[in-house]
């Protein structure tokens, strides 16, 4: 009956701790704003890194912008995420309330997880029955709600983008087929069944099945 009754002890020690030595409040108070600086930084970054990730979540600045697939792309976030890492590393979290903590220590373990899969050339297997650009690119109409003509344009830049996404993805492949790393067979003879389900449905054809009526349609860069 004791045990739950811990942590709330222990916050209150700390709390008052806190509150009688005001210098050991303003260092954490420091810390947790670097680290929370950090976190936007990241989020920042990665949606710069994922444009298609930053539409999906309704941020639309990138929306003319198709995902980086290159090997170069992904040796950069790799660099991206290692920077990271070692900035977050380095903020001490000790004194931090219980949030605090357990955010640092979930990027820390997303970075550090990237990381590993990267060491681990597992970038190299970018196509699956679950993943890949034959699957990725079909959902791009699903991401924008088409009301201003920028959604348009930007739409369509998106689409002259598309064969150079495939080509990096094909150097990706035969970088792993290098390494010797392929996908599951059963598995990757679902994919062509895929494309051929997703060239008969042409779902990039959706935005022009209902357009707006014009005096509905804002011409502006929203």
């Amino acid at each position: 009956m004791r045990t739950p009754l811990l942590p709330l002890f222990a916050a209150c020690v700390s709390l008052a701790a806190r509150a009688s030595d005001p210098a050991q409040s303003a260092g954490v108070d420091a810390r947790i704003a670097e680290q929370n600086a950090l976190f936007e930084e990241y989020y920042q970054a990665d949606l710069r890194a994922h444009p298609e990730r930053a539409t999906a979540r309704g941020d639309y600045r990138y929306s003319d912008r198709l995902d980086d697939r290159s090997l170069a792309a992904l040796s950069a976030e790799h660099a991206s995420d290692q920077n990271f890492l070692a900035h977050l590393r380095a903020i001490p979290t000790a004194g931090f309330p219980e949030q605090d903590a357990l955010s640092h220590e979930l990027l820390l373990r997303t970075l550090q997880q990237h990381s590993d899969d990267y060491e681990l050339e597992e970038y190299e297997v970018p196509v699956s029955q679950m993943n890949g650009p034959h699957v990725d690119l079909a959902d791009l109409p699903l991401s924008v709600p088409f009301q201003t003509l920028k959604q348009y344009e930007d739409y369509i830049a998106r689409l002259h983008q598309i064969p150079r996404a495939f080509a990096q993805t094909e150097k990706v492949l035969r970088a792993g087929i290098a390494d010797h790393l392929m996908p599951v067979r059963f598995l990757l003879e679902k994919v062509p069944a895929q494309c051929e389900g997703i060239i008969s449905a042409d779902p990039f054809l959706t935005p022009t099945r209902k357009y707006p009526r014009p005096y509905q349609l804002t011409i502006s860069s929203a």
